[in-house]
């Protein structure tokens, strides 16, 4: 999996393939900070012109998420688990040892 991009994106059709993707475009109107209006324009647009939204779903149970990542550069959308960032000491597997105990 790819790190977050952070620049801003636009959406696009190919009729080739018959998919709605995002590419880069300093100009763009959807990034990080709007990326739930980015995931509903992109549904919009798939289901008006019958085209399938390329986003990536590692685990449709899971997919709560969107988020723009990358991957050599390139942006796309993923739909991931909701996770905590949160990090609280408590509930942490791991302790920190202080040597004088041992000695």
């Amino acid at each position: 999996m790819g790190k977050q991009y952070e620049g801003n994106v636009e959406i696009y059709t190919n009729d080739t393939t018959k998919k709605v993707n995002i590419k880069p475009n300093p100009d763009g109107f959807f990034n990080k900070e709007n990326v739930d209006k980015l995931y509903k324009v992109m549904k919009m647009v798939a289901d008006k012109n019958g085209y399938k939204p390329n986003i990536y779903v590692p685990d449709a149970s899971k997919a709560e998420v969107p988020v723009i990542l990358q991957r050599f550069g390139k942006p796309y959308l993923a739909m991931l688990d909701k996770r905590d960032t949160s990090t609280s000491s408590k509930n942490s597997p791991i302790k920190v040892i202080n040597p004088k105990d041992y000695l």
